[in-house]
Parts: C-alpha cells; sequence; structure tokens
C-alpha cells in the first residue's frame, strides 16, 4: 500500500511548477487536483484544439484551444481541475498532440 502512495505522490508531483500559458495560473496546488485522462474523453480538433469532457452533461464538456495545452511529460493526457471541479486549470497532451 505504501509503494502505491508513493507512486501516487510521485506521479503527481511533476505538476508542480507547471502555469496555465493564457491565465498564469498554477496548474496544481498540491491537493490532488490533477491526472491523467483517458483519450475517450479527449477530441483532438483541427488546428491543435481539444474538446475535453469530464463528466456527463452540457457543463462538463471544455474546449480547450492550442495556445493553452501544455505538452504532457509523458505519452498521457492530464486534467488539472480547480475545486469542485468546474474549472480545468490545465491542459496536458502527448507531444504529438500537443504540437500540431
Amino acid at each position: 500500500m505504501r509503494l502505491v502512495l508513493l507512486a501516487l505522490l510521485v506521479a503527481h508531483s511533476w505538476y508542480t511548477g507547471y502555469h496555465d500559458p493564457i491565465t498564469g495560473y498554477e496548474c496544481c496546488d498540491g491537493k490532488k487536483d490533477c491526472g491523467v485522462i483517458s483519450p475517450r474523453f479527449v477530441e483532438p480538433l483541427p488546428g491543435g484544439n481539444f474538446n475535453v469532457r469530464t463528466g456527463s452533461g452540457l457543463k462538463s464538456r471544455y474546449f480547450i484551444p492550442k495556445n493553452r495545452v501544455i505538452e504532457s511529460e509523458d505519452s498521457q493526457y492530464h486534467i488539472c481541475l480547480s475545486p469542485p471541479f468546474s474549472y480545468i486549470r490545465c491542459f496536458f497532451a502527448p507531444h504529438t498532440e500537443a504540437r500540431r
């Protein structure tokens, strides 16, 4: 169990220091507000933009313009949400998607 918790903390730590390129807000405030999002909830759009779903319903669909996309440190999509999980603080895309 400790190994799993340590892995989560280490995996989460790379978000620290990143800021939204447009708003300047810090992506992670250390409260486990960032995590991997399944590609099935991410729709790459022409021009490097994205549609992202964080749940069901209209309020859980977000348009992420290319100028807010940050390159992830791995090959996965990541999202940082502000409590109560209604505003996307940062969105990370894999290298190949982030540089479209």
